[in-house]
């Protein structure tokens, strides 16, 4: 029940305060026991007044029926990152804010209505400060930012369950109404084109149910077409054309959807990434439940959805201050639903040298879409609406503000078969995240590098999602393709997801590149890296882009940008010049109809059986116990196995090292060896390694007679030992990270794997004793483990001993990376100050960088000190051009920052470079700039 006697005054009293109104009757998602529950909210402001989203709201007002209520919602609204909150009774006000002491509590103030006036005007209030209310925020984090994400209970949680609602109900509204068609009696050709027209409905649905949460209309429409030609009459574009789908889907259909996405769901804190994300998501998801919609009518369906922080963080690595404004223009040949177009129109809104006057003709020209899919501009134009809304001020209904004008340009041509001449602009800038799909022996991404750089001319640059296989891949033309980009292009920064971070439920690993075309520069290289899946929704939400290290791309090989490289002091030789390898036996599709059997046949070779799965965790010794008793043995002729080569036949007898080929590199062990003393017969995903002496074989290109010089002191069995302690060395594990690609490591990595040109002895007696312990089934087994750790230990100091103690550091694999906690620490701290900042020199070693940086030095000390890489520092700064740098506000000397290199974030480059010296002098010339100095 409304206390309209108490809650009107009480409003009036913060507009007067505040100076703007707030929105009224707002459906808030809210938990209640840890579920998600839609609670109407009286009255809501929120930062200037915009439109709310997650990271906006400011303080809410509510009625209650009287005290009982009170604790009820304090639980509610312990989850709010709103300033404060008003709660009013018929008889009382009771003003709750956080706990400075307690997390996650509330303190609670009764008040009257007087004291509340009191509060509102008084310049000394403790409790909360209103007028911060009415200015904006300007990259703050909100308590969303903050939070951890796994916190039952937390803000972050609540929008996550939110989340899953809202993908819950639209995607099981338009099963329900694509079910409504395919029961119609309607012809199979039919029933795909209205499923197409369903799903535009139920997209525009989404968005206006979207607008109309966030107080677009100032008032509930219960009626679906009507929410749409509201929005209709008011916007061209998608909703018109969503209202003539609206025309040709069932009434059923349309119901159902209504059903699921009415008003038991919030959407109020959703915004355009929601759009996006859910648009792809239903794409794929309906692709594999109705084949009938993947036709040429409905597009191609095969995008993968790039995040938007992860193409906000591309366009903020390109150094567009370099390009004159008129320059600036800026294209996505594969568009897709519009995350990169976004955020190029966004990172252009913010460059300084552009006039209020012309920013939104500008907006509107320098920034070009295209995609072959026919529905693509409408979702991407929809994302833009919902976007500059967002923006917008929720105290101007209907009325759009183009914070974020959609483009005027965006085509739908196959990107194979653009040219210069069919494209309105010439642009100087290509951004895109084009489809990975392999048709015959070609890579289309490879296929749309090419057309890219044809696009290009000198100066030109670009910021391209591609699969992780372009770093290291030589076939479907991939290497073509990165050659090409090598002799044409200076590249910028390299970064590498794992799985999942890119595409709709993608399952591929990907990359970023990120460069210039320019053929004479040779600058220094930035690759950054997340090896580990474990949280990805930091990558996804936030922009987290990992460990970053330096590399010259003019000194080593491409495919050298795939992890750390490793200095190592003393001479070595290739692994290839001292063992022989080749892989296993390949069951192929054979395997399906002849599995591995129990024991042997009679009448039949067999041979025993060896695979990956069956290697134990963290051992040396291929464990026969390991293997299941039905899988002991496999059939050995061409009868059975896939191209089947004879000549090794007597090779898998005989004791060796196995080595997992098909390993992820992202593993806990990237490095498989185990020693194989049983003569197993292993699968094609595992390599057999003999000393060469041995066997008398050499692998192609590696016979060069080129052996350690104490070689002739040890056996072929004490050769085996020496490299099998290598092998499992974390030092040699982190090599062998180096050029693999993220699946599998191919022979010719794993030979040129670098050993010493002298064997240790200390390493076969080490990994001798572990072995005769992993064979020691005594029963002091957690004893014996122990001193297996511990021998580990040593064994890792011996061969990095051999090495000559390289200094080596490798990203983190598996769990959360030490570089995740660390930029969380620093990202939590908002206060912040600007520095200006230039890199002066870069170490030999790549992992320092003399720097300059206001903020640090006395005003005569401009030398600058050496300090690790900053992990955020972008590639464009490594030639000393300056930039502006937020570092965290406690950071006050150059020994803290060498302590805490995630202090420095948010690298901005030195505005208006392209300016001729001539051009320069008459800049600082202007009137408005001789005023200020």
């Amino acid at each position: 029940m409304t206390n309209i006697s108490q809650l009107e005054p009480a409003m009036k009293a913060a507009n007067d305060a505040w100076g703007f109104n707030p929105l009224q009757k707002v459906r808030m998602p809210m938990l209640e026991n840890q579920l998600v529950i839609t609670e109407e909210v009286d009255v809501l402001w929120t930062d200037g007044g915009l439109r709310p989203n997650a990271n906006n709201l400011a303080f809410l007002m509510q009625s209650i029926s009287g005290e009982g209520e009170v604790e009820q919602w304090t639980k509610r609204l312990t989850t709010f990152p709103v300033r404060g909150s008003l709660l009013i009774s018929p008889s009382s006000f009771y003003f709750l804010q956080s706990n400075s002491d307690i997390p996650n509590e509330l303190e609670t103030h009764q008040l009257n209505l007087d004291t509340w006036r009191e509060m509102l005007v008084s310049p000394k209030s403790h409790l909360f400060k209103p007028r911060e209310l009415a200015k904006l925020k300007s990259g703050q984090l909100s308590l969303a930012d903050l939070e951890d994400t796994n916190l039952e209970g937390s803000f972050s949680f609540l929008l996550r369950e939110q989340q899953k609602k809202i993908e819950q109900a639209f995607l099981q509204g338009i099963k329900e109404a694509l079910e409504f068609v395919d029961n119609s009696r309607d012809s199979v050709s039919s029933r795909s084109e209205i499923k197409g027209h369903v799903i535009r409905f139920a997209i525009a649905y989404l968005a206006a149910r979207i607008l109309e949460d966030k107080n677009f209309f100032n008032a509930k429409i219960e009626d679906p077409i009507e929410l749409l030609e509201r929005i209709g009459k008011i916007r061209n574009g998608f909703f018109k054309k969503a209202i003539k789908s609206a025309d040709h889907a069932p009434f059923q259909s349309r119901k159902a959807i209504a059903r699921h996405m009415g008003y038991q769901v919030s959407f109020v804190l959703a915004d355009h990434r929601d759009v996006g994300r859910l648009y792809e998501q239903a794409i794929k998801s309906l692709k594999e439940q109705h084949k009938d919609l993947d036709d040429e009518n409905w597009g191609d369906l095969k995008q993968h959805y790039t995040p938007v922080a992860i193409a906000e963080r591309m366009l903020e690595a390109l150094p567009l201050e370099r390009l004159r404004p008129s320059e600036r223009i800026i294209f996505d040949p594969a568009a897709g639903s519009g995350s990169l177009l976004l955020a190029a129109t966004s990172r252009l809104a913010g460059m300084t040298d552009i006039t209020p006057e012309e920013r939104n003709s500008y907006l509107r020209t320098n920034v070009i879409g295209n995609d072959l899919d026919p529905y693509a501009s409408w979702i991407a134009q929809l994302r833009y609406f919902l976007a500059s809304e967002s923006l917008g001020s929720a105290n101007e209904p209907c009325q759009i503000s183009e914070v974020l004008p959609f483009p005027d340009s965006f085509t739908q041509f196959n990107y194979n078969d653009l040219e210069l001449d069919t494209l309105s602009v010439k642009p100087r800038v290509i951004i895109a995240n084009p489809p990975f799909e392999e048709r015959g022996n070609v890579q289309e991404a490879a296929k749309f590098v090419k057309k890219a750089i044809s696009l290009m001319e000198e100066n030109s640059q670009f910021a391209f999602v591609l699969p992780q296989s372009f770093l290291t891949s030589t076939t479907h033309g991939i290497e073509n393709a990165r050659n090409l980009i090598s002799k044409n292009c200076q590249i910028l920064e390299i970064w590498q997801f794992p799985e999942g971070v890119i595409g709709t439920n993608a399952r591929q690993s990907t990359c970023v590149i990120i460069g210039i075309v320019n053929k004479n520069c040779e600058t220094s290289t930035i690759s950054r890296a997340v090896f580990s899946g474990a949280r990805i929704d930091e990558i996804r939400e936030k922009g987290f882009l990992g460990k970053s290290w330096i590399i010259n791309l003019n000194l080593l090989a491409f495919s050298k940008v795939t992890a750390p490289s490793i200095h190592i002091p003393d001479t070595t030789l290739n692994l290839g010049n001292l063992f022989y390898t080749f892989s296993g036996v390949n069951p192929g599709s054979l395997g399906k109809i002849y599995k591995p059997i129990p024991k042997p046949i009679a009448g039949i070779k067999c041979k025993r059986y060896w695979r990956l799965t069956w290697k134990g965790k963290n051992r040396l010794w291929a464990d026969p116990s390991n293997i299941p008793s039905n899988q002991q043995w496999i059939r050995y002729s061409p009868d059975f196995l896939e191209g089947l080569r004879l000549d090794k036949e007597s090779l898998f007898d005989l004791p060796k090292i196995l080595v997992g080929r098909k390993v992820n590199r992202n593993s806990s062990e990237p490095l498989v060896a185990r020693l194989d003393t049983i003569g197993f017969c292993p699968n094609n995903d595992v390599y057999c390694v003999f000393p060469v002496e041995e066997i008398q074989r050499y692998n192609s290109g590696y016979e060069d007679g080129v052996k350690p010089e104490n070689l002739s002191d040890f056996t072929v069995e004490e050769q085996k030992l020496w490299l099998l302690g290598l092998l499992s060395s974390g030092l040699l594990n982190a090599m062998s990270l180096i050029g693999r690609n993220s699946r599998e490591m191919v022979k010719k990595i794993f030979l040129d794997l670098p050993i010493p040109r002298k064997i240790d002895s200390r390493i076969i007696s080490v990994t001798l004793e572990i072995i005769q312990r992993e064979q020691d089934s005594s029963a002091l087994q957690k004893s014996n483990d122990l001193q297996i750790k511990e021998l580990r230990h040593r064994l890792n100091n011996l061969v990095e001993e051999s090495y000559g103690k390289p200094i080596w550091s490798t990203p983190q694999r598996i769990g959360k990376s030490p570089e995740l906690e660390s930029w969380n620490l620093e990202q939590e701290i908002k206060k912040t100050k600007t520095a200006i900042g230039q890199v002066l020199e870069i170490s030999e070693d790549k992992r320092q960088v003399l720097m300059y940086i206001s903020r640090l030095m006395d005003d005569d000390n401009t030398e600058g000190e050496w300090i690790p890489l900053p992990q955020e520092l972008p590639a464009w700064a490594l030639d000393g051009t300056p930039f502006e740098v937020e570092l965290s506000h406690d950071v006050k000397t150059f020994e803290q920052l060498r302590e805490r290199p995630w202090a420095l974030r948010r690298f901005r480059h030195e505005p208006r470079t392209y300016l001729t010296d001539d051009e320069l002098e008459e800049f600082l010339r202007m009137p408005e700039l001789e005023v200020l100095s």
